[in-house]
């Protein structure tokens, strides 16, 4: 989802490279990390790969892109065909995967990717390959297809399925939550997100089809996310079968808490 246009640091002690100065970013602050782009986005440009060691930088050639970025805006245009046997995982990246300010030491690395930087760790790769044991991963956030270009080489992960979120309207009432659902067509599936809205956090909170995982943008993904997402994934609700002919009933209610 878009970051919000500027962050400030919460580290009092100043030893936060990204907010405080190191690395050519002004202190006190860091720029939004999300792509510049938008629904008619030509080939990205020059893409940088930034370390303490190296510095080089190769341009993505158009012919791998323009199949993925024509019509950005429809959540049908993904790579890979669902896995029904699998709950889908949804991945955000501006908040989870490139966190705003995360703790110095942590093991990310700085990457400046389509003329913004990003911080990417290579720990979140291995844990995203141990969730995909039990999940169908996807991308759903505002990099769209380019995460597969940009963001899915650097974690060591295949090109992914992808939700159209680059239209998201701050004032809509569900987000990026419906273009999910519509995705998600009935299927188990979970959402990692920094902007999840807390009445969707309600409303979902007892379902086991579905289950929401906010995440903190000044930290990003952490280890308590994925042991929860492996210890419970969602699951979908089981109809009782009927008579020949009959339509499957619902799922009983939870029964009401007393008082």
């Amino acid at each position: 989802m878009t970051a919000p246009a500027r962050l400030t640091c919460t580290d009092a002690r100043g030893a936060c490279g990204v907010c405080h100065g190191r690395a050519g970013v002004s202190a006190g602050a860091r720029s939004a990390p999300a792509p510049p782009f938008g629904c008619n986005h030509p080939c990205p440009p020059t893409v940088e790969h930034n370390t303490d060691l190296t510095r080089s930088a190769y341009r993505v050639r158009p012919s791998a892109v323009r199949p993925h970025s024509v019509r950005p805006r429809s959540p049908h245009l993904t790579t890979v065909a669902p896995t029904p046997t699998k709950p889908l995982l949804y991945l955000d990246v501006d908040g989870v995967l490139n966190p705003v300010c995360p703790h110095p030491g942590s093991g990310y690395t700085r990457h400046l990717l389509l003329r913004s930087e990003v911080l990417l760790s290579a720990t979140h790769g291995e844990w995203l390959r141990e969730l995909a044991e039990v999940y169908e991963l996807a991308w759903a956030s505002t990099w769209e297809a380019w995460a597969n270009q940009c963001i899915a080489p650097l974690l060591g992960l295949p090109p992914l399925p992808w939700v159209a979120c680059g239209g998201f309207n701050s004032g809509a009432r569900d987000g990026d939550f419906a273009p999910i659902v519509r995705h998600a067509a009935g299927r188990p599936f979970a959402w990692l997100d920094d902007l999840i809205p807390p009445r969707l956090l309600r409303r979902y909170a007892d379902r086991s089809d579905v289950l929401l995982l906010p995440v903190e943008p000044g930290q990003g993904l952490r280890r308590r996310h994925v042991d929860r997402l492996l210890s419970r994934p969602p699951r979908a609700a089981h109809l009782s079968p009927g008579p020949p002919g009959s339509r499957p009933s619902e799922p009983a209610p939870s029964p009401r808490r007393p008082g």
